[in-house]
């Protein structure tokens, strides 16, 4: 699982370590970085709630993101 769990003032949560591909069940990407995320969202019309960092040597970064509500 995840380590080093922080979230700042943009309301995303980053974290460090092992990500479950096969068992977690909210919507994913990979990516080189943090700002491909973003762009990955936007492009989603998707709210980007978690980076974590597996330190893997390709495409180390997993993007979690969510349904944006109107509430």
């Amino acid at each position: 699982m995840t380590k080093e769990n922080q979230t700042s003032g943009d309301g995303i949560k980053r974290s460090k370590g092992k990500f479950d591909f096969v068992n977690d069940p909210r919507q994913w990407s990979i990516a080189t970085n943090e700002a491909s995320c973003i762009k990955l969202a936007r492009l989603k019309g998707k709210r980007l709630v978690e980076v974590i960092d597996t330190e893997d040597d390709i495409l180390p970064i997993v993007c979690i993101f969510e349904d944006i509500t109107n509430e």
